[in-house]
């Protein structure tokens, strides 16, 4: 579809909070500060912009933005727009929340595909609410500071719908490249990249993720590496070239199992094949 300059853009931005984020006060703040500050950007650079934030730890999946408080926004005396004080208020609040209150999880990992799963909803939902029934220029930014590597269909799950309804995917990692999500950038249309440091990562989402699509044609960013789309077996969380899969849930697995652990198929096992004896006339 054809984005004409005046239509605005709808931003779902998925905020991986795992635990081990609040080990260090410093990368919080800037962790925090960050994502705040490219959601003010990005509603400021277009009146007709709109966001909407999710957060995922290792329990649940949660909105920090929009929310239907009911309460009436107050003017802001210092000459800031009503809507980015909002917006500051709401995200760093309910973030803390999650953060300070997750618990403690070392190896759990973040429910960051149930959160791009909701996203798809939220876009969805937006084109059905739409009066003229116009279709939502929305995109998927994904921020992710904790390790993944389970939950793999589910996260092939979401690629596919997000390529089946064009809604392309980016994702910012901070730390250990994670090409789980890489195959999902790559499936869906959006944009990997990998920084190591914390700090860094307000200078790469103003410079590589504000623009939209359809300028980033335009634009001269760095090519995407090259995409591994080997699968991880089920049992181990390794990647494997060759593996068995499961015909009913198509579960990877490394070695051959005489049961699939997830949907609890008994796979057959291999038969001698019989001669055949040929009818005498």
């Amino acid at each position: 579809d054809v984005i004409m300059a005046g239509d605005g853009y709808l931003l779902v931005i998925v905020l991986d909070v795992h635990p081990q984020l609040a080990e260090q006060e410093s990368i919080v703040h800037n962790y925090l500060s960050a994502c705040i500050s490219f959601a003010n950007i990005h509603l400021a650079s277009n009146v007709r912009n709109t966001l909407a934030v999710i957060a995922a730890n290792h329990l649940e999946t949660r909105f920090l933005y929009p929310q239907d408080t009911g309460e009436k926004v107050e003017r802001q005396k210092d000459g800031r727009l009503e809507l980015l004080c909002q917006v500051d208020e709401s995200i760093e609040k309910e973030l803390r929340r999650m953060m300070m209150h997750g618990g403690k999880a070392e190896q759990t990992e973040s429910l960051l595909s149930g959160a791009i799963g909701r996203g798809l909803l939220y876009i969805k939902r937006q084109e059905t609410e739409d009066v003229l029934g116009k279709k939502v220029h929305a995109r998927i930014l994904v921020i992710k500071i904790s390790y993944t590597g389970s939950q793999y269909l589910n996260y092939i799950n979401t690629y596919l719908t997000a390529q089946k309804i064009s809604t392309p995917i980016d994702v910012c990692v901070v730390g250990n490249d994670c090409g789980l999500l890489q195959q999902g950038a790559d499936i869906s249309g959006g944009y990997y990249h990998c920084i190591q440091e914390v700090s860094e990562l307000l200078q790469c989402l103003i410079l590589m993720y504000q623009a939209d699509v359809g300028t980033r044609k335009k634009l001269n960013v760095p090519p995407m590496d090259s995409v591994d789309y080997r699968a991880a077996c089920f049992c181990h969380r390794t990647l494997v070239e060759m593996g068995n899969v499961c015909s009913n849930c198509l579960s990877v697995y490394c070695k051959a199992v005489p049961l699939c652990s997830t949907c609890n198929v008994i796979f057959q096992t291999e038969r001698p094949l019989m001669k055949i004896v040929k009818k005498k006339k």
